[in-house]
């Protein structure tokens, strides 16, 4: 799992961590006052050593965690703890969900006595999308809620209704997802392929159910602009070139 950071913003963190702006907090105008106005909600270390700032100091979450990822309303925290026998190298087998609160500092399990990861918050943070091989078989999407409940398999399962979407292409390990802006309930992640990976979109509907998935073709980095496109990289006569596309609901 790769190291990451969930964070309101930077400033004191340990080095081997990246800042990535968190829900709800404005960015100042005067540099001066964007620095005072930083605060630290949690942050990955290079060990995989999950922290939360607290009352100015470092609080210790959970060691061997997987990238944590911040709720859109800034209170809590989902990520994927690896077991104690675990190292790094190790290909990862079991991985079960926390959530941890920030205002409270208590840490929930989720799930456990699978492989669950790279945990992502739904748009309107009332479901935790993760992906699992080990729970049917075959690595697909899953949905919890944040108290445990309503675990549902959402992709690659058999559907009469619509056999196009029984089977939706796997996603890499460890690369994660990106749900689309403005609270459109459309994710992109990137899929093997022989000659490198390929984007994929999946559109889910408000209870996060499949309603549509496709592929963009070869590419890597895809990212969300504000207009609503994707953008990404895709190789062209040897040289990496930026695709722009439009998407479907």
């Amino acid at each position: 799992m790769a190291s990451a950071v969930a964070l309101s913003a930077c400033g004191g963190a340990e080095q081997d961590t990246a800042p990535v702006q968190a829900p709800g907090v404005e960015k100042a105008e005067d540099a001066d006052e964007r620095v005072a106005e930083r605060r630290i909600i949690v942050y990955l270390t290079g060990n995989q050593s999950l922290y939360a700032l607290k009352d100015g100091q470092s609080v210790l979450v959970a060691e061997r965690s997987g990238a944590p990822a911040v709720s859109p309303d800034g209170r809590d925290v989902v990520f994927a703890k690896l077991p104690d026998s675990w190292t790094q190298g190790d290909p990862v087998t079991r991985a079960d969900l926390h959530v941890y609160s920030l205002r409270t500092g208590k840490l929930s399990r989720l799930t456990s006595g699978h492989d669950d990861q790279t945990p992502s918050w739904s748009p309107d943070g009332k479901s935790i999308l993760f992906q699992s091989k080990a729970r049917s078989g075959v690595s697909s999407f899953w949905r919890v809620n944040p108290n445990g409940k309503g675990l549902k398999q959402l992709t690659n399962v058999s559907s009469p209704q619509s056999p196009s979407l029984s089977v939706v292409p796997t996603p890499m390990g460890g690369t994660g997802v990106e749900w689309g802006p403005q609270e459109r309930r459309i994710i992109v992640y990137l899929t093997a392929q022989p000659s490198g990976s390929a984007v994929q979109v999946v559109s889910f509907d408000r209870n996060l159910d499949v309603t549509n998935a496709y592929s963009l073709g070869e590419g890597t980095s895809p990212r969300w602009t504000e207009q609503g496109t994707i953008v990404f990289l895709r190789e062209v006569r040897g040289q990496l070139t930026e695709v722009e596309v439009s998407v479907d609901d």
